[in-house]
């Protein structure tokens, strides 16, 4: 398992709950479904099966990037 927290600002490492499920969200409509965690909602987890392949590696991360995109074009 993998996890990222999502800060609004690297310095003040304010959280940001908005963003973390705006990417949960856009993940889903990709067909990626990830865990929220953390104290202040804004932890994602990624725990892909232990039998994954590289290539239902690589199709994750390229749905991750894709809802990335859509989450920076609507901030």
């Amino acid at each position: 398992m993998q996890a990222i927290e999502l800060v609004e600002d690297r310095a003040s490492k304010e959280p940001d709950a908005a963003r973390t499920t705006a990417f949960m969200e856009a993940t889903k409509a990709e067909g990626l479904l990830l865990g929220k965690a953390g104290l202040r909602d804004n932890v994602l987890r990624f725990g892909p099966s232990l039998l994954v392949t590289e290539d239902e590696a690589e199709d994750a991360l390229q749905r991750a990037r894709r809802a990335c995109a859509t989450v920076d074009a609507g901030s």
